[in-house]
């Protein structure tokens, strides 16, 4: 006996239909941002006299953080995880 059956796909869907556009890409968002911090520091540290050596040190804590920032960041639906859940349940649904 089966429990009750659902459609995964279309929940996500109507979850992506609601979700800001943001979301969708919030790892890529996490990514621009860390750059644009990053190219921020490094011409401001261009125009100041600020040993070389501090200047990569402080640029690379700051890519570290962002990529601690894209593990934190709460990803939303995509359409590519819905394409890849559809597969997959249509690949192993018992008949």
């Amino acid at each position: 006996m089966s429990g009750p059956q659902f459609d995964l796909a279309a929940i996500l869907r109507e979850k992506l239909a609601t979700q800001p556009w943001y979301r969708k890409s919030a790892n890529t968002v996490t990514s621009i941002l860390t750059l644009g911090v990053n190219v921020v520091w490094v011409l401001v540290s261009l125009g100041v006299d600020v040993d070389p050596t501090i200047i990569a040190g402080v640029a690379a804590a700051i890519q570290v953080l962002g990529v601690v920032g894209v593990r934190l960041t709460p990803n939303g639906v995509t359409e590519r995880q819905i394409k890849e859940i559809e597969e997959y349940t249509g690949r192993h649904r018992r008949l």
